[in-house]
């Protein structure tokens, strides 16, 4: 899903249009590495530090209207810090600067954790992406009914990864996607980037609510 995100960012800024890209999965964060950059300062810092947003905004080398927001140091409480009033103000804060046509939040799986619904209330829509033949056929309509009882705007569907191999018919998507070790990674996934290089979105450029998308 980050490089989803990535692949939209870049597509988005080589067609003129200013997108930041903020990396909203504090607990297994993926933008930065596939970027290249440093994940010392980032959103958990913003939100437990209350610094301005400014202050992590990074722009990607090569790219004037391309800027990123790494999820920055895990926090103890991913989710209290998603749900709190500062998100939700800086959120705001960064909409109404008029600096940017688009904003993407590259977010945790929707199932097995809280942190997507919450911070989708804040936000003008989502996109849900499913992995063909890597999820339970179930596990999307799960997803729909949680993305349905946020109140947050269903955008769209987007699949990938298709691949054959044999996995554990008990494995849950948490597991699949790694969360479940996210702890042990964090050091590593906290190092400064050196490999090269994720849906939610906000301003008032698309508009997407009074569209009725």
């Amino acid at each position: 899903k980050s490089l989803v995100n990535v692949l939209l960012a870049k597509t988005v800024s080589e067609m003129g249009q200013r997108v930041l890209l903020i990396d909203a999965d504090m607990r297994k964060p993926q933008v930065h590495l596939r970027l290249g950059l440093d994940n010392l300062l980032g959103l958990s810092s913003l939100l437990t530090e209350g610094d301005h947003w400014g202050k992590a905004l990074v722009p990607v080398p090569g790219y004037e209207n391309w800027w990123v927001i790494p999820a920055g140091r895990r926090p103890p409480d991913p989710t209290r810090l998603l749900s709190s009033d500062r998100m939700k103000e800086l959120i705001r804060d960064i909409s109404q600067s008029g600096q940017f046509d688009l904003i993407l939040f590259d977010t945790p799986p929707v199932l097995g954790m809280a942190d997507t619904a919450l911070l989708t209330q804040h936000l003008d829509g989502l996109i849900l992406l499913v992995s063909l033949d890597g999820v339970d056929r179930n596990l999307p309509k799960e997803a729909l009914a949680r993305i349905s009882a946020t109140g947050a705007p269903l955008l769209g569907l987007v699949t990938n990864a298709i691949k054959e191999e044999e996995t554990s018919p008990n494995e849950t998507l948490y597991q699949r996607y790694g969360y479940a070790e996210a702890d042990d990674e964090f050091d590593q996934a906290n190092a400064p980037a050196t490999a090269a290089a994720g849906w939610t979105l906000r301003p008032q450029l698309l508009q997407l609510r009074k569209q009725g998308k």
